[in-house]
This record gives C-alpha cells, structure tokens and sequence, in this order.
C-alpha cells in the first residue's frame, strides 16, 4: 500500500480550516466559550504544524520538522486543556501547561537524534497528551455530555497509533532511515490522525451545543433565583406523578408550603436578604428530596412539594424534618440579627391518583390557609377539621 503524503497533508489542512471556519462562526453562540477558543487555538496550532510538514515535502528542511512537530504537540497539549476546562470548569493545571511548552520545545533537541532512534521517543510523547485527554473524558463519563465520549475515544485512537510507530520503530528501526519509502505504522497514523483529531474537533463542537441545549432546557423548567422547578415544568412532571400513581395504585401527597411573615422579611432586611433567604429554604428542601419527589417554585414564597407514594403520616414527617432544618439555617442579616425561619402548610392527597392536579392544589390551598389562620408554623390536612401544631 503506498500514500501520496501531500495529499494526506493537504486534506489535514483542509480539514483544520473548516474546523477552524466552524469554531470561529459558532463559538460564540455555544456553551463552554473559554473551552471552544481554547480548541480553536489548538486547531490554529495543527493546522500551522501540518502546513510546516507540507512546506518540508516541497523542500526539505529540518526546521520544518521542527516546528511542525512542535506546534503538533503544542496542540495536542492545548486540546487536553481545552477539555479540562470543559469538563472540570476550572482553569487547566500547571502541569499541563508546562508539559506543553516542555514537549514542544523537545523536538528541537531530538533532531540531532537519527531518524530511528528519534521516532520512537518523539511518538511516546506525541502519543501523551491524547491518552491524558481520554482518561479526562472516561473518569468524567457519568456526568459529562454523551457527545464527549466519542472525542475522547478518537483521541485514544491516535495515542495508539503513535504507540504502535513507536513500537514499530523500536522493532524495525531500519524501517524509518528513510521516511520517503512506504511504511505501515507511517500509513496507519496519517490516516488515523486525518480521520479522527479533525472528527474529535466536530465532537467537541457537538458536545459544546449539546450542553448549551442543557442550559436552555434547565432555564426554561428551573426557577432563576433558588433553582427550583417553576410553575411551567412542575405542571407536567405533577401529572406524569399521578398517572403513574394511577398505574401503579399508589397514594400521592401534594403539600403547598408558604414561608411564614416572608413580606415583613422583605421590607425590614431588604430585597436581597429576602432572596438569600428563599434561596437558603430551597436547598434545605433539596437536601431532604428523594429523586421521585418534586419541589416547585409557584410563585414569591410559595412552594409545592409533591411526594409520590406517601401518606399523610410520610407527609407530616417530611414537614417535621425541614422545620428542624429550617431552625438549623442560623440565618441572619448583615447587621448580625436573627432571622428565624419558618413556614405554614397545606396538606391534600391522591389516592392511587384518584385525585386531579387542579383539585390537589385547590384542597391544599384551602388547607394552607387554614394553617395560616390557626397561627402559622403549621400545617393542616384537606379534608380534616384541625391543623397539626409544630
């Protein structure tokens, strides 16, 4: 099998410059921005390596090899940041950036190794920072984006590449005194690297978008200040609830929680100690959620929890544990006063989801107005003559 290495080198370049064209028309526009110029910089980097190679096959030069395998490298360092950025959202190690510079500027100094005793060392290290990439997006896979797997996977899939010419090299060194005549593992890495680091910079577009998606979906079904479900998204997962109850003929609780006082909080500590303190009440309901369960944001300090395959009896010991938590909170205001915390509410449920959405609020309702009347810092049950006391 014989390769024609312009042509391979110019479909890389090609396939950088459209990478490149398509990060600097949509990078803006997509989550991960840092992360997508950091890949653009090392698409940049690629693509001036691979023309560097291409100048080297027009006129031979041992400092278009240099700079080539530099810059290459360089690169690869580049995308591993990019992914550790994306990944972690943090700013990249120390390390990686000075293995970066390090390897790159190794590649002059192994010039004055012969062919094949500098193949093999120049491709262990080409070879990793693409295996550093694939473990970032293998020990991140049950919480990253889907669409990084296959970036991760093409990038391990040049590491091998570069590690079976290092192999070859060691094995067949006679193999590489001269580059211009046919070699397999030559063949297989300029095919490998055209199909998949062009391919894994697609991917990493897509996985980009896809959490942009995420990001879109979560603001529209998630309430801005405290991260709750709002009324929108809530609606819809309360009638999956029921459905499945009716399925399954299991009891739902639907309970409508009401901070107690919460416009006197607003007006004597401010607006933004106000939202501290919704914000604070949210994550102490969060904490108690199992992941069935369901808490909306219905409006200022109106929530809705809704309890799939409880009682009143579960109901009532749920509302007893985030009492304790919200006496627990400590919360005070700038000027180092006390702000206790706590809520009324109202209690209705469905049996085997023989009740509706629109009749569990209005019972609830009903019954949270009957807590706030007997006193607050209570709760009450529909259809029952008495609140329950705190």
């Amino acid at each position: 099998m014989t390769l024609h290495e312009p042509t391979i080198f110019v479909l890389l370049l090609l396939g950088y410059a459209m990478l490149g064209l398509q990060l600097a028309t949509i990078g803006r526009g997509l989550a991960g921005g840092e992360s997508l110029r950091r890949w653009g910089w090392g698409n940049s980097l690629m693509l001036a390596g691979y023309l560097f190679l291409l100048a080297d096959v027009a006129a031979p030069w041992a400092g278009w090899v240099v700079a080539s395998n530099g810059l290459i490298v360089l690169g690869e360092f580049v995308f591993v940041a990019a992914l550790q950025r994306f990944i972690d959202q943090r700013r990249p190690p120390r390390l990686l950036r000075i293995g970066g510079v390090a390897s790159a500027l190794s590649m002059a100094p192994l010039m004055l190794l012969p062919t094949p005793t500098r193949m093999p060392i120049q491709s262990l290290i080409a070879a990793l920072p693409l295996l550093w990439a694939g473990w970032l997006v293998w020990r991140s896979r049950g919480r990253a984006e889907r669409s990084l797997r296959p970036v991760g996977l093409m990038l391990v899939l040049v590491a091998v590449a570069l590690l079976i010419r290092c192999g070859h090299a060691l094995l067949q060194p006679q193999a590489y005194v001269d580059l211009s005549q046919p070699n397999p593992a030559q063949i297989l890495l300029e095919i490998t690297a055209f199909t998949a680091l062009a391919g894994s910079g697609f991917g990493f577009v897509l996985a980009c978008a896809e959490r942009a998606t995420s990001l879109l979906e979560r603001q529209a079904s998630r309430d801005h200040l405290t991260g709750a479900l709002n009324r929108m998204a809530g609606g819809p997962l309360l009638e999956r609830t029921l459905q499945r109850a009716r399925r399954e003929r299991r009891s739902v609780a639907y309970l409508l929680l009401d901070l107690d006082r919460f416009k006197q909080v607003n007006d004597e500590h401010g607006h933004v100690f106000g939202d501290e303190v919704l914000r604070r009440f949210v994550q102490a309901v969060h904490a108690r959620l199992r992941a069935s369960d369901l808490f909306v944001r219905l409006g200022g300090e109106e929530f809705a929890l809704v309890l799939p395959d409880s009682d009143a009896a579960g109901a009532l010991a749920v509302l007893e544990d985030l009492r304790q938590d919200c006496r627990a909170l400590g919360l005070r205001t700038e000027a180092g006063r006390a702000c206790p915390l706590s809520f009324s509410a109202g209690i209705a449920l469905s049996p085997q989801g023989s009740v509706d959405a629109d009749a569990l609020y209005r019972a609830a309702d009903a019954a949270l107005y009957r807590a706030k009347r007997a006193g607050r810092d209570q709760a009450a049950l529909a259809g029952a003559d008495e609140t329950i006391p705190r």
